[in-house]
């Protein structure tokens, strides 16, 4: 297995990913954000990585930057989507480009990521819900809002709203 960047050429095998991977209920909705953050000036700076086996893309994660009210030079980032092809799921490739991701994004000076998702999963690659940084909506689940330190101490020093990448900052998907 391999870990890199994605390449804009490889757009349409990203949507398909994120469709197959979320399914009918989701994957329309997950599919089409995928491609609008790519795209999407407010989005960057960002990080799109996949993992590929045998030249075909079997997961993707995609971080884009975000703010904090009243902390605008913070350096932060929001983790979504990330997507394992279903023949793959609980084989650790997930955790595996996560790691990989947070690492990149720490040499590159990125102080924090944020993430919206099940607490289960995120917390073992270090996510937590002990932070001041409130979503852009309010959340029926608010133990799924989680954040991890890439500079040790910053997030003591941060509160306030994250305001997204525009395509992100959609309610539905809050």
């Amino acid at each position: 297995m391999i870990i890199r960047q994605s390449l804009k050429t490889e757009k349409e095998q990203l949507r398909k990913l994120h469709l197959e991977t979320f399914g009918k209920e989701e994957g329309d909705s997950v599919s089409t954000l995928t491609i609008q953050l790519l795209e999407d000036p407010t989005a960057q700076p960002l990080l799109s990585l996949i993992a590929e086996k045998n030249n075909q893309i079997i997961a993707h994660i995609l971080f884009t930057k975000v703010t904090i009210e009243d902390h605008q030079t913070q350096g932060g980032y929001i983790l979504a989507p990330l997507a394992v092809s279903k023949e793959c799921q609980r084989s650790g490739i997930g955790k595996k480009l996560i790691q990989t991701g947070l690492d990149q994004l720490k040499e590159q000076g990125a102080n924090f990521v944020l993430v919206l998702g099940d607490p289960a999963y995120y917390s073992l690659s270090g996510f937590h819900t002990n932070h001041q940084i409130k979503p852009p909506y309010e959340l029926p689940y608010p133990e799924a809002w989680m954040a991890q330190e890439l500079m040790p101490g910053v997030l003591a020093n941060i509160s306030g709203t994250v305001r997204c990448a525009d395509a992100l900052n959609e309610r539905e998907y809050w």
